[in-house]
């Protein structure tokens, strides 16, 4: 047991998200490209969790939440842009600075994974920064391949920033 959980993402999270991406903003644009300075604002995560929720209503999402035993959100894990024509979408996941390390990115990737294969997904692709290597670590033991180099994958603290985008058959 790993004493983590996942659940799908509720409407009346926007409060719980809100605080869990203030609290972790300054590490998340360590290594991945940066929110705008609008989407801190209750009503533009409402409006962004809104939009998750419709793609999971059309079966083009799965955007969850991870929380620890003490019911602490702890990370983020979505299945996105899932393409019912070729049975293949994007994972995605955001953790905890002080949780990174003990486990939940690799428990999350899994929970995506099993998902997606109830969904009858596949392939999976997932984009990681060439410096990331904790990510890329995480989805190379989850069985992903590097597919191709992104010269481009994103914009973190004003410089370009490589990638790999990379994939798993499931």
């Amino acid at each position: 047991m790993s004493g983590y959980r996942i659940r799908t993402l509720h409407s009346d999270d926007v409060e719980a998200v809100l605080q869990f991406e203030l609290a972790h903003k300054s590490f998340f644009e360590q290594s991945i490209e940066a929110r705008p300075d609008d989407f801190y604002q209750p009503a533009a995560v409402q409006q962004h969790i809104a939009e998750f929720l419709l793609l999971k209503q059309q079966t083009l999402a799965w955007p969850t939440l991870i929380f620890n035993t003490d019911n602490e959100l702890i990370g983020r894990a979505n299945i996105k842009d899932i393409d019912p024509v070729t049975r293949s979408a994007y994972v995605g996941y955001r953790i905890a600075e002080h949780w990174s390390g003990q486990g939940v990115a690799s428990f999350a990737l899994c929970q995506l994974i099993q998902h997606a294969k109830q969904m009858g997904l596949m392939v999976l692709f997932a984009c990681v920064s060439t410096e990331n290597l904790a990510s890329e670590r995480v989805l190379i033991k989850a069985g992903f391949q590097k597919m191709e180099t992104i010269p481009q994958v994103a914009i973190v603290q004003g410089r370009t920033v490589a990638g790999y985008l990379m994939w798993r058959k499931l």
